[in-house]
């Protein structure tokens, strides 16, 4: 699974808040399911997304199964998107010329459009 696969799967409001929860304590489905407001099986269903890309893993205490963040795995994700960022950052964004392959167009749009702001 790749790290875009693994950012896509936090999404949702409800894996967001479950990530969340989950990176401040281990819980289990019930105690998820009171924190949240949601019924225990929407909770099993979204842990069972979280778990099949691998950030969140089960350990069973007693009758119940406790889960936590693999923190290695959102570490990683996070990193990817960092890296996005910051290449973006590196560059110096130059609005006032295009230089894509249609830059013709585009240039000549931004002269009508000035021409325009001056009558």
């Amino acid at each position: 699974m790749t790290d875009i696969e693994r950012l896509h799967s936090i999404t949702t409001p409800t894996r967001y808040q479950i990530l969340k929860l989950l990176l401040e304590h281990h819980y289990c489905v019930k105690a998820l399911s009171k924190k949240l407001g949601i019924s225990e099986p929407a909770v099993s269903q979204q842990m069972q997304i979280l778990k099949s890309c691998g950030l969140v893993t089960g350990q069973r205490l007693d009758y119940q199964m406790h889960y936590t963040v693999n923190l290695g795995l959102l570490r990683k994700a996070a990193v990817s998107i960092n890296d996005l960022v910051s290449a973006v950052d590196e560059k110096e964004k130059n609005l006032e010329n295009c230089d894509c392959e249609f830059s013709a167009v585009c240039n000549r749009r931004g002269k009508a459009n000035n021409h325009e702001d001056r009558d």
